[in-house]
């Protein structure tokens, strides 16, 4: 994070600067669905963390590039890298996949991970950008036909399977590992919302479409993962 900071002073210091730029680069969560057709720009967690940052630096611009897409795994991310990441040159690149990914269970490990870990490299290599990987947050237990909109039931039983399987728990591992390989920053929000549920938090509560989602809520808890990764470096 070091050049990342770097930037955040010159900035400061000098307003003529160009902004600085954060692109996420993810699914749904990072395109800032809620529930069907339901998009919450504001509430978003990068969206949040913009917001923090520019509490905590006042006299810094910041701007970011929401480069979520809903239904893409990692694989689809790289593909889309040229366009949505390496041609704006950011400063920071947040990357958040596995929610789409992980339902191909131990079969789709390997796909995953090479397709992560290039993202990272062609980052590195064609920006100077620092990165951070967030690790996905949970998905639902059970079934919730309340919140659950029709066009979603065909996805609920292979969601729902994914997470209870343990699925989702190898894919944030994967994250992890990368991370310690590459070292980089790591903004671990699925061991976020494992410190709820062992607190006897419901964490299926936290989905606003019952299935994948976070609520607004939820998105905090990622903002709040992602902002302590980031300053505490």
């Amino acid at each position: 994070m070091r050049r990342f900071f770097e930037r955040i002073n010159a900035k400061a210091e000098d307003a003529s600067q160009a902004p600085i730029l954060i692109v996420a680069l993810g699914d749904s969560v990072t395109q800032g669905l809620l529930a069907f057709e339901t998009l919450c720009p504001r509430g978003v967690y990068h969206a949040c963390f913009q917001h923090e940052l520019e509490r905590r630096y006042p006299r810094t611009v910041f701007s970011t590039i929401n480069a979520g897409v809903g239904g893409n795994t990692a694989t689809q991310g790289l593909q889309r890298l040229e366009r949505d990441v390496l041609h704006h040159q950011p400063d920071l690149l947040v990357v958040a996949f596995g929610l789409n990914d992980c339902p191909e269970g131990p079969a789709g490990e390997g796909e995953y991970r090479q397709s992560l870990e290039r993202i990272i490299l062609n980052t590195q290599e064609k920006t100077e950008a620092d990165i951070v990987l967030l690790t996905p947050p949970w998905m639902a237990h059970r079934m919730n036909e309340a919140r659950v909109h029709p066009e979603h039931l065909k996805y609920a039983d292979r969601i729902i399977s994914a997470q209870c399987a343990g699925y989702l728990d190898a894919y944030a591992e994967i994250v992890r590992e990368l991370a310690r390989k590459h070292g980089l920053v790591l903004a671990d929000v699925h061991a976020a919302w494992g410190k709820l549920a062992a607190q006897g938090r419901d964490t299926d509560s936290l989905l606003s479409n019952g299935l994948n989602h976070p609520d607004e809520e939820g998105h905090k808890i990622m903002c709040d993962a992602l902002l302590k990764a980031v300053c505490a470096t």
